[in-house]
């Protein structure tokens, strides 16, 4: 079970290293949802969150494709082609910061839903801050 947190974990590296060489808001949305989900993983796989026996992950079929369209998003955004991509990705990382807030809160961690909520209020800070910052003359 711990393959998923390490494979996580590297996608989280490798979206924070590209979002370092090229500040892109999808690409440092992508890299905080995947260190995210490592958290996650990593709760599941040491059965904090789920017994030892859970071979049913249902949870994945909500948190892939959200990182799927996440890390699809970040690549369009990374290599510089226009497109509504930003938009998408501030939006999907709101939504699934507000997701990990609402379980993490349900399973009682409230510190990391504050930090979910901190990485809400950063995303929309930086969303704009750039769109004031692009429409100046």
């Amino acid at each position: 079970m711990y393959i998923l947190a390490i494979i996580a974990v590297g996608m989280a590296v490798i979206h924070l290293v590209a979002g370092f060489q090229r500040p892109r808001l999808a690409v440092a949305v992508s890299g905080l949802l995947w260190a995210l989900y490592a958290y996650y993983e990593h709760l599941v796989a040491s059965g904090v969150l789920c017994e030892a026996d859970c071979n049913i992950r249902v949870d994945l079929v909500f948190f892939l494709p959200i990182l799927a369209l996440a890390t699809y998003w970040a690549y369009q955004s990374y290599m510089g082609r226009p497109g509504p991509q930003k938009v998408a990705a501030t939006a999907l990382g709101i939504i699934g910061l507000f997701a990990l807030g609402l379980v993490a809160e349900g399973f009682g961690y409230k510190y990391l839903s504050y930090a979910a909520i901190l990485g809400i209020l950063a995303i929309v800070g930086y969303a704009i801050k750039s769109k004031l910052v692009t429409k100046r003359p």
